[in-house]
């Protein structure tokens, strides 16, 4: 079923870009760490959105699936493992920041810039690589790098490499119309089963030394 001509598509991609980079913008600024989490699932619902407007149309039953996936893995499952961990280990906030966050702010924007300014020309008028869609997805690959770089936490850097997963999955709907079936699953599995692991790795480096400060880490080098 197509309900949506190109040109409405690329509109409502363009707005849900838009409402994906301020979320990743906002998420440099918040410490507590369930806030983090709660908006990887706003983040998880975007990209929803975005699978649903490309298959609403194209109309290809594959990507009504897709974003059926998406919901369930991105906005149910990962934010899910990672309260739920976030719960076992009684940690609210990150309070060993490696920059603080108005700094990281002002990176991020930065990094925001130089995405657009290098990778808006490659936008095509006849994708859904808008004008906001495929810088908004690089944007988000850099500022979950920050991310990984700028806390201390393990549940940080986890946020940040969902982050740019999210990044990831953005570029490959537009740029694909759809993502196939098998990937999709693919993708969707090798997701949970990653953030499964990590979370079970925090756990145990908080059983371990009673904090999921990454710095720890390099006393177990050999």
């Amino acid at each position: 079923m197509v309900l949506f001509d190109v040109e409405t598509a690329r509109g409502l991609l363009n707005s849900i870009s838009l409402l994906l980079l301020v979320t990743a913008l906002g998420s440099v600024l918040i410490l507590r760490l369930e806030s983090s989490i709660r908006l990887l699932a706003v983040q998880g619902l975007l990209l929803a959105a975005a699978a649903a407007v490309v298959a609403l149309t194209t109309g290809a039953s594959h990507a009504y699936v897709a974003a059926a996936i998406t919901v369930i893995v991105k906005v149910l499952i990962v934010p899910g493992i990672l309260l739920r961990v976030l719960c076992e280990i009684r940690l609210k906030k990150e309070v060993e920041a490696v920059i603080p966050s108005r700094i990281a702010l002002l990176l991020a924007i930065g990094l925001t810039l130089v995405a657009y300014y290098v990778v808006s020309p490659i936008a095509s008028r006849d994708a859904f690589l808008t004008g906001n869609a495929l810088p908004t997805a690089v944007s988000l690959l850099l500022i979950g790098l920050l991310t990984m770089l700028a806390r201390k936490k393990a549940i940080s850097q986890i946020v940040g490499i969902i982050a740019m997963e999210n990044g990831l999955y953005l570029m490959a709907v537009a740029a694909t119309r759809g993502l196939p079936l098998a990937v999709e699953l693919g993708v969707g599995v090798d997701l949970v089963v990653g953030v499964m692991v990590m979370g079970l790795v925090t756990r145990q480096i908080h059983r371990t030394f009673d904090t999921i400060n990454t710095d720890h880490l390099r006393s177990l080098r050999g």
